[in-house]
Order: structure tokens, then C-alpha cells, then sequence
């Protein structure tokens, strides 16, 4: 990756910046080189210029943190999960984001244009800010837990606690909010249904977060809704639609053709996004959950309980800050 090397900043380096920034003010000089050639000062105007001619900062085989960001933000792009590794995954989860959103040639590599339309796409298909208003805990429909005891999100009870068989989808977990990657792929299902001039629109989180004193309550034992989980309710020309057939078509057309997810959590669909069919009970809703991400992708710090957690920085600030 071409990038500025910004890490080893001596007090001398630092006198000599502050000595550079007064001479910048006037002066055409790009930058400042250390005697090995790494850029320790740069001025703020040559720094855009320096990562806006299409270099290419990250690429399949790259390893970086804000290729984790990326592989968060861009999860609706045909579906990944949060490794700091680019990936043939990454490659083609870029390919489709250029392609779909972008609108120009498929290279697989994240270059400047790239990092500013995630930015772009960030904010331009922001979850609506209600979705993060925490309703009473009368109803029901909502992305916070409504059991009138909790923060929304749980109290972090039960790790590594299971019933039965120690699998994700017995975990009693109460995970620390939702997981991100669900919430930006939401993010994409409400790109592309705009992009595909569908009939059909997000209408609200139906069902988020559960804790374990709402399962006492209801006399359930759900694991998903505890941090995994989104059920989403949406609108067929502007009404609510509660039909099976449209809830099908949805997964269809959009979870699975768009994001990659598959059905009803079966054997080899590990680290992706799974639906929950019909005829296991999501007859009016869409579900969809990351339960069968591994554990080394569900890391506390993958989860959310607020927009400014999901977002994050832009990453055109953590390109130009690492």
C-alpha cells in the first residue's frame, strides 16, 4: 500500500514540523522527507493531492485495520465478515461496490475514489435516526430490547454459557449491542431497493435486541436477537406488506442475490449471512442474523449501540491519520 509512514514521530521530527508548517504557508513545498525518504510532514493541500491520482492503497493480500472497516462497511456487497485481511472476498465485495454503486470499471482494489465512496454511501443511506430512538417498552417493535430492565442492548450475561451443544446458535451470550456488519449490510438491502426501483421499501427493525429477562418474559429461549439479529418489516408501495410471497421475494432478490445470504442455517454456510425461511416461522418479515460467523468475528467489538459506533470515522481521516 502506498501511504504516509506517520508512526515514528521523535521530538526533533516535531520541531522540525512545526519550523515546516510556518514555511508552508507560503511555500509551494509539498513535503518534508526524513533521510530513509519517508514522508513525516506533509502540507494539507499536497495530502489530498498525494492520494487523489488513483493510487492504489490497499489490494488482495494487503493486511491493515481499515481493511477490517471495509469489510464491515461494505458487507452488503455480496457479504463479508470483519478480517483485517483483503480477501478474494474483499476483491469482490469491492468489484460489486464499484460496479453497483459506483458506477465505474471493476478493478477489485481500493484506491481514493473508493475510500470517498464509502463515505458517501455512509451517510447517503444512513439508518434512519428513529431506529436509534428507544421506544417504551409497550411496544415491541423496535431495535432495543423492550424489557423495561436492560439498556436496550442486555447486561453482557452469560458468555460462554450454551444450551445444550456449545454452538453460536445456543450461545446465551448477551452480546454488547448489534453486530455492525448487519446494520451496514441494512444499509445496502436500502441502496439497492432504491437502485432497483422496487416497489418495496425499508420500513422499520421489527425485532433487534432480546435479553434474557425479555426471553423470561415471553417464555422463550431466543439466542439470535441477542446482539446476531435483525428482523426487518418493509413496505409494498408505501403500505406495510405482511405477505409471504413478497417476504420470499425480498430474500430472493435482494438478501441473496445482493448480499450473498443463504437459508435456514445449513451445513457449510459458515461466515456468511443467513436467512430464516418461511416455513421456519419468518412468514411476514425478513430475518437475518451472522450466527454462523465464527467466534474470532463476533468480538465484542464488533457490536453497536449507537450510529456514531456503527459509522465510525470517515475513512478518508483514517487513511490520511495512519
Amino acid at each position: 500500500m502506498a501511504k504516509l509512514d506517520l508512526k515514528d514521530y521523535s521530538p526533533a521530527m516535531k520541531e522540525a514540523e512545526d519550523s515546516s508548517k510556518q514555511q508552508t504557508e507560503t511555500s509551494s513545498t509539498p513535503a518534508t522527507l526524513s533521510q530513509n525518504g519517508r514522508v513525516w510532514f506533509m502540507h494539507p493541500v499536497s495530502m489530498i493531492n498525494y492520494f487523489s491520482d488513483n493510487k492504489v492503497l490497499f489490494q488482495k493480500g494487503d493486511k491493515d485495520e481499515i481493511i477490517r472497516e471495509i469489510n464491515i462497511r461494505l458487507a452488503g456487497f455480496g457479504g463479508n465478515v470483519p478480517t483485517d485481511e483483503f480477501t478474494e472476498r474483499t476483491e469482490n465485495m469491492i468489484k460489486q461496490f464499484q460496479r453497483d454503486y459506483m458506477k465505474v470499471e471493476e478493478t477489485g482494489v481500493v484506491d481514493m475514489d473508493v475510500i470517498t465512496a464509502i463515505d458517501e454511501f455512509s451517510v447517503e443511506y444512513d439508518l434512519p435516526s428513529d431506529e436509534w430512538v428507544k421506544k417504551p417498552s409497550s411496544d415491541d417493535q423496535q431495535m432495543f430490547c423492550p424489557c423495561g430492565l436492560c439498556d436496550g442492548f442486555g447486561q453482557n450475561r452469560h458468555k460462554d454459557l450454551y444450551y445444550g451443544a456449545q454452538l453460536e446458535s445456543t450461545h446465551r451470550y448477551e452480546y454488547p449491542g448489534i453486530h455492525r456488519s448487519l446494520l451496514w449490510a441494512l444499509k445496502a438491502v436500502i441502496f439497492y431497493l432504491k437502485k432497483e426501483n422496487s416497489v418495496y421499501s425499508f420500513r422499520k427493525i421489527s425485532s433487534g435486541y432480546r435479553c434474557y429477562d425479555r426471553n423470561l418474559q415471553k417464555n422463550r429461549r431466543t439466542t439470535n436477537h441477542k446482539g446476531k439479529a435483525l428482523d426487518i418489516h418493509f413496505n409494498k408501495n408505501g403500505v406495510r406488506t405482511r405477505s409471504c410471497e413478497d417476504m420470499d421475494k425480498l430474500r430472493k432478490d435482494i438478501f441473496n442475490n445482493y448480499l450473498g445470504a443463504k437459508w435456514d442455517w445449513l451445513a457449510g454456510q459458515n461466515n456468511i449471512f443467513n436467512l430464516e425461511s418461511a416455513k421456519k416461522g419468518a412468514k411476514s418479515w425478513v430475518h437475518y442474523d451472522v450466527r454462523q460467523f465464527d467466534q474470532i468475528f463476533l468480538k465484542d467489538e464488533y457490536f453497536c449501540k449507537d450510529s456514531e459506533t456503527l459509522n465510525g470515522k470517515p475513512l478518508v481521516s483514517l487513511i490520511i491519520n495512519e
